[in-house]
């Protein structure tokens, strides 16, 4: 297993070297795509700067408490842009141009090769700078003396995010063995991750409901700061610890079905 896990941790860094160098070949794509990224970053400080001003309570969350939930929401958004968004749009195109050919002889996972190939650079920068910022200051503001369990908590809980992050979104894509183009799907579920930008507790119980058990895209950051402040129940920890499996498994056995649809460029 740790010799597997080697292999594959090699194969990622030369891939991720071979991405770097191709964005850095058209510097001018590089520079707009972090503009681009920048104004969308901005949009989301019109949250930050509303809370602020009004200085009301939403959902049982104050207002620099909230703008560490949007931090968090910027961080795991520059990670789904970062590893997983050119990894998945991969696969569509794959199936279209018959990539695969190529991809199922190798002695590597063969979802990990497709879903993890590309690593994007210019896109995470932004969420990250004003993610790290954002939980700076609101961290600094509340004066909140969170325990070394909240805070590995909150970063466990963040990892199992990334987990089920990548569980959910996948699944469009798969569909392109079957249906090979997906982008209207594909997009209806990005829209999903919009939901994350601020704390579940705005929705009502059914909405909440929905998005902890039916699709749970508010495990995803929601989790992580709930665990910090200490307001993650007993129900909703072990949840937030076993979907993440479950989902995992379930997109993998999804996978090696979808795979079998699969033809070759040759027919």
């Amino acid at each position: 297993m740790l010799s597997e896990i080697k292999k594959h941790l090699k194969i990622y860094l030369h891939l991720s070297k071979v991405s770097i160098m191709q964005q850095m070949e058209y510097r001018i794509n590089f520079i707009l795509a972090i503009i681009v990224e920048t104004i969308w970053v901005m949009s989301k400080f019109i949250y930050v700067f509303i809370t602020q001003k009004t200085g009301g309570i939403i959902g049982g969350s104050t207002p620099d408490e909230i703008m560490l939930f949007i931090g968090t929401f910027m961080i795991l958004t520059a990670i789904f842009l970062g590893f997983f968004s050119g990894g998945f749009n991969y696969i569509s195109w794959g199936v279209r141009q018959g990539e695969f050919d190529m991809l199922i002889p190798k002695p590597v996972s063969l979802m990990f090769i497709s879903t993890l190939r590309w690593l994007e650079i210019s896109k995470p920068i932004p969420n990250i700078i004003a993610g790290v910022t954002l939980i700076y200051i609101a961290w600094n503001r509340i004066g909140y003396s969170a325990s070394i369990i909240n805070i590995l908590l909150y970063i466990y809980f963040i990892f199992c995010g990334i987990i089920v992050t990548y569980s959910i979104y996948i699944v469009p894509h798969i569909l392109s063995f079957w249906t090979v183009k997906t982008y209207q799907i594909a997009e209806i579920s990005y829209r999903l991750w919009d939901f994350n930008n601020m704390p579940m507790q705005i929705y009502n119980k059914w909405w909440q409901r929905a998005g902890i058990f039916l699709i749970p895209v508010f495990v995803i950051t929601n989790f992580p700061v709930m665990a910090l402040f200490n307001n993650l129940s007993l129900i909703y920890m072990i949840w937030g610890i076993i979907i993440p499996v479950i989902l995992f498994m379930l997109v993998r056995k999804f996978w090696k079905s979808a795979i079998k649809r699969y033809s070759s460029a040759g027919g």
